[in-house]
């Protein structure tokens, strides 16, 4: 018994070490993390290491470039994901080398990780708004996946006979995530 205790426990400690951040974008490697992290002095020396997240909004190809415009999102510690269910902090302006199709970028989510380099003046809608710019070293594009899940209630809230009773008065409930 005591064995397998050890043998499962060891497992589950094993396999925490395989969820982590893709390559490039680990937390260590950046001393900005977080749009809100961003002073008027980080510009000047156009060297600060920075990780961002969040929904790309525009996507415009360049020669030899992408210009990415980003709706940003706080970014999970340790696996590099945007908080799809966060508030958005801002927006920031990112450039990758080379081609992707711009159709394929919109409207997905991604992780940059950089250098953070100037400030860029744009519009949203009429309103004036000054991007933060990073030169893109390392990036990766997630996913979107659905859960379908039952939304019941508490179990003593149930009218029925057992505590797995149920009568269709719950419609499935859709949770997204990032992979």
């Amino acid at each position: 018994m005591v064995k397998q205790m050890i043998l499962f426990f060891a497992v589950v400690f094993g396999l925490t070490a395989c969820v982590s951040a893709p390559k490039g974008l680990e937390a260590e490697n950046f001393t900005r993390t977080d749009l809100t992290q961003i002073q008027p002095k980080d510009y000047a020396c156009a060297c600060h290491p920075i990780r961002l997240g969040g929904k790309i909004i525009h996507a415009k190809a360049l020669e030899n470039r992408m210009e990415l415009e980003v709706l940003s999102f706080p970014v999970v510690s340790w696996n590099a994901k945007p908080l799809m269910e966060a508030q958005s902090n801002g927006r920031f302006i990112a450039y990758l080398e080379g081609f992707i199709d711009p159709e394929i970028l919109k409207n997905q989510y991604i992780t940059v990780g950089g250098i953070l380099k100037k400030q860029q003046t744009g519009k949203i809608d009429q309103a004036d708004y000054v991007y933060p710019v990073i030169a893109v070293k390392h990036y990766r594009l997630w996913k979107i996946g659905a859960d379908y899940y039952p939304d019941y209630d508490d179990w003593r809230f149930y009218r029925g006979r057992y505590w797995y009773y149920d009568d269709g008065r719950y419609p499935p409930q859709i949770r997204y995530y990032l992979y």
